[in-house]
């Protein structure tokens, strides 16, 4: 599928997040290995999801292509539904296509 997020006002439409110009910097970093350190309930995993929804949705990446790790299981299952759900609204990934399972046939 085509990429079909082009700015980052876009993704915070798409999202309906109103991010910090700190987050914004974060999610549309060049493509490059990072880092994020915040407390508890900063925002973390929303910025991650929306990270792997620019790089993805900008076409930088195939969604099998990305690693997010976490501290938690439930931080983990948060992730992969948030990113799942922002592509498939995108219209960057089809509904019926989804497989968490078999991320290869996630094409």
């Amino acid at each position: 599928m085509p990429a079909r997020i082009t700015d980052p006002e876009q993704l915070k439409e798409l999202l309906g997040i109103p991010f910090t110009p700190e987050q914004t910097a974060c999610i549309t970093a060049p493509l490059a290995p990072q880092v994020i350190v915040a407390g508890a309930g900063s925002g973390k995993t929303t910025v991650m999801a929306a990270r792997v929804v620019w790089l993805v949705g900008t076409g930088q990446v195939a969604p099998e292509q990305v690693l997010g790790l976490t501290f938690t299981n439930k931080a983990a299952g948060e992730l992969a539904d948030r990113v799942r759900k922002a592509l498939v609204k995108a219209g960057v990934t089809d509904p019926d296509v989804i497989d968490p399972d078999n991320p290869r046939a996630n094409r």
